[in-house]
């Protein structure tokens, strides 16, 4: 009876575990932690004393199938550990050109070059990421949680945080960014390919700052608050059923 009873309520508290993946924030995986530090940043052209590992940072690809004329999902990262950057496709999110069989989706790390932000400083690599399908582009046409995602290490974790920026015809834009992990940034749902960065703005800008679109530290507490109480309670219970059973 006591073995029964304790299986009831570790199920229980296997299911305030599960409370807490649901109710955390969806982001891809996240590396940095113990047992796994990063690896230095590794830039394409690092800023003077910086030392890292002396390693150059990678490039990515990787080829998405298309099937009935839509893209399966596609994730891409580059090599780095943690990887620098990382794109998810979601599926048939992409324009592809009739009769395409595959998508090549590639991620290129490059140094800042003119023109640069008006506001604030590049800290990463730009990233131009391409989509191809033969030698044509191909465009983003899913939107939101439908989209494409890209994530991008940044080369610390100091806070205030660094902001997605993409290059446009007219100049360096801000973009949505979330802060998904300790010096890794998300931009859900990008509206296009091209130059991405992580930007640090001054001190100034930084403080004007929307407090929105990081980790969800509410729900985030609020399931981990379920978990220990579901812990508490089987404690509870199986001290007092071993207390009937003596």
């Amino acid at each position: 009876m006591v073995g029964v009873t304790a299986r009831r309520w570790l199920l229980a508290a296997v299911a305030a575990l599960a409370a807490v993946w649901v109710v955390g924030p969806a982001t891809a995986p996240i590396y940095d932690g113990i047992g796994s530090p990063d690896q230095p940043y590794r830039y394409v052209k690092a800023p003077p004393g910086y030392k890292g590992d002396g390693k150059k940072p990678t490039t990515a690809t990787q080829v998405i199938p298309v099937v009935n004329g839509k893209n399966r999902a596609g994730y891409l990262n580059s090599g780095e550990y943690g990887p620098q950057v990382d794109v998810y496709v979601q599926p048939g999110s992409l324009g592809v050109p009739p009769g395409a069989t595959s998508v090549t989706l590639k991620a290129t790390p490059l140094a800042p070059s003119a023109p640069l932000p008006k506001v604030g400083t590049i800290v990463s690599n730009v990233y131009r990421i391409t989509a191809l399908a033969g030698t044509t582009p191909v465009p983003i046409t899913g939107t939101g949680e439908r989209g494409v995602y890209i994530q991008l290490r940044a080369p610390d974790a100091r806070q205030p945080g660094p902001v997605f920026e993409h290059r446009t015809a007219a100049g360096w834009q801000r973009e949505k960014t979330a802060r998904s992990g300790n010096d890794i940034y998300q931009s859900p749902g990008i509206r296009e390919f091209g130059d991405w960065a992580l930007v640090k703005l001054p001190a100034a800008a930084s403080a004007k700052r929307s407090a929105g679109g990081g980790v969800n530290v509410g729900l985030l507490a609020a399931g981990i608050g379920v978990l220990v109480l579901a812990g508490v309670i089987l404690v509870i219970r199986l001290r007092r059923t071993r207390g009937v059973a003596l």
